[in-house]
């Protein structure tokens, strides 16, 4: 005879690391605000998405691809993986895919915390680091970004110890736009121990041409066994909707992330799409030329206004206004959708997505009238 289990009345056992856990938050959208009634048409400009679409060959090869939809998409990504591997000069054990940046952090949280250890990062900052990190019961340990909104890496070093798994590098840094230079990264990574991983999130590699900004996939220098290279399709490729990114590094740690990632993560639409855009290097250089002269275009209509904005190397732009929350709901009010920097430790800032010309210049009336409202006390 088979015994009853027993009611205890307790619910289901969550694990005390995600309890309290407060889900992603991504961010308003311009669906967001339909769904409350929003009267005006708003324009959205709180998530960094290139404004442009897909490549048109990436289109079309996603929906080539949707015609056979019915069949599982590659396993082990080994297509793309390869080409990505022929275009960075590495060799394909080097190079994971995944459903995004996002996915990614996912992983290596899971491949490398565990209860009792930590993180380490400068902040504001991404703020999928370190929730995360609380996922596997770990902790964060952060100092503040430099006035430029670059990663104090100086200042991380000393918070380093035999319990830090992962050191994160946002370079460009999400959300200030500000870049470490090629010598202070390599200073770093070389007094970083060895049982600690170096992440450099490249999200917004594309964007970055300063010429202290370094390149830590091609430069032989940054080649470590305990640093891997985080970069997306969602932001200049325009591919933010289908979720696909890359991740390169040693084989070690790249393996440790295929271990723990779906099979089958990384759908065969979105694959297509990112194996054509990786062909189409003038259209990426026409977008990334684009974005260079709406962003120069937002950063001085802002200082016109009064505001100080801090130099970017992404496409975004990011700006103390006072209360980012009011700040963001007067300016909705006015049509645009932005992003406050509460949920990346800065609730006095902004980060403006740089749009198409005519969205830059709509983002410029709209900040205008805000202004003259006096509802900022940013300027």
């Amino acid at each position: 005879m088979q015994t009853a289990i027993s009611e205890t009345g307790s619910g289901p056992k969550i694990r005390a690391a995600i309890e309290e856990l407060p889900p992603y938050s991504a961010g308003r959208s311009v669906r967001d605000a339909a769904g409350e009634g929003a009267v005006l048409e708003l324009l959205g400009l709180a998530a960094n998405e290139g404004p442009y679409g897909p490549f048109p060959s990436a289109a079309k090869a996603a929906l080539e691809q949707v015609g056979r939809a019915n069949l599982y998409p590659e396993s082990g990504f080994r297509t793309l993986r390869g080409e990505l591997a022929d275009m960075l000069g590495v060799d394909i054990a080097e190079v994971a895919v995944g459903a995004g940046g996002i996915g990614l952090i996912h992983h290596l949280s899971i491949a490398l915390l565990d209860e009792g250890t930590n993180i380490v990062v400068s902040t504001p900052t991404f703020h999928a680091y370190a929730l995360d990190a609380r996922k596997q019961g770990a902790t964060t340990l952060s100092t503040p970004v430099r006035q430029d909104g670059s990663y104090d890496l100086g200042s991380m070093l000393g918070l380093i110890s035999e319990a830090t798994r992962i050191v994160y590098v946002c370079n460009p840094n999400n959300p200030t736009g500000g870049i470490v230079s090629r010598e202070e990264l390599l200073s770093f990574i070389a007094a970083v121990p060895e049982h600690v991983t170096i992440v450099v999130d490249e999200a917004y590699f594309e964007y970055a041409k300063s010429p202290e900004y370094s390149d830590t996939i091609a430069e032989r220098d940054f080649k470590r066994r305990n640093l891997v290279t985080l970069r997306t399709f969602s932001k200049a490729y325009g591919l933010a909707g289908l979720r696909v990114a890359y991740l390169v590094g040693s084989p070690e740690i790249i393996g440790a992330v295929q271990k723990v990632q779906s099979n089958y993560e990384v759908s065969s639409v979105a694959q297509a799409a990112a194996l054509a855009s990786l062909r189409e290097h003038e259209e990426l250089e026409r977008r990334v030329g684009l974005n260079e002269h709406g962003r120069n275009e937002l950063t001085e209509g802002l200082r016109n206004l009064g505001f100080e904005p801090l130099v970017s190397h992404a496409n975004f732009v990011y700006v103390r206004v006072g209360d980012a929350k009011a700040f963001t709901k007067a300016l909705e009010a006015e049509g645009i959708i932005v992003r406050p920097g509460n949920a990346m430790g800065d609730p006095s800032s902004v980060r403006i997505t740089v749009g198409t010309p005519e969205q830059v210049n709509a983002t410029i009336a709209a900040l205008d009238r805000v202004v003259t409202k006096g509802l900022t006390s940013g300027a």
